[in-house]
């Protein structure tokens, strides 16, 4: 019978008011072993990179370590990539912290950021290029137009790319059975 073990979620140790029931032989028969037992800050981090790296999405760490910053650490980690720390379990001699590999965001999301940001950049060149060549522009002007103007030409590879991409799928994609 699998053991059924809780993980605070919360911030102190102690603390066990938000709870989330992880099978601990699901994470060790399906997941990845990290032991770091013995090290301190940064090799549990840059282990567990390496490892989030090589693995599929959706996969499961358990990270066994000694470090007493390790939680703060792998919360803040997890935080800044995306990755989901699922919280820890503390034992008398080492902590489990538990994270779960972030699922790659989608490309029409990229896509519809990519868009925005080309219309944004086409918008300030249009608001500000006839106060730059017509006028003495204040220097907010002047370098909000630079900046647009810098950004002009990755964004325009970038969108035309996408067209080429959405314009090639709808020429290849079959006609609807009649």
């Amino acid at each position: 019978m699998a053991a059924q073990y809780a993980i605070g979620i919360s911030v102190e140790r102690e603390s066990t008011t938000h709870m989330n029931a992880i099978n601990l032989d699901t994470i060790t028969d399906h997941g990845t072993l990290i032991d770091t037992k013995g090290s301190e800050c940064p090799i549990p981090i840059l282990k567990l990179k390496a490892a989030l790296k090589k693995a599929p999405e959706h996969s499961l760490f358990s990270v066994v370590t000694t470090d007493t910053f390790a939680e703060r650490n792998m919360r803040d980690f997890c935080k800044s990539t995306g990755n989901e720390y699922l919280g820890f379990k503390h034992f008398d001699d080492h902590d489990v912290h538990y994270v779960k590999k972030r699922v790659i965001e989608c490309q029409r999301c990229s896509n519809m950021r990519a868009i925005t940001l080309g219309f944004a950049v086409v918008g300030t060149l249009a608001y500000t290029a006839p106060q730059v060549l017509n006028s003495n522009p204040s220097a907010i002007v002047t370098v909000l137009f630079a900046a647009a103007l810098a950004s002009l030409p990755p964004v325009l590879i970038n969108n035309l790319r996408l067209l080429k991409k959405t314009t090639r799928k709808a020429h290849t994609q079959p006609e609807a059975a009649e």
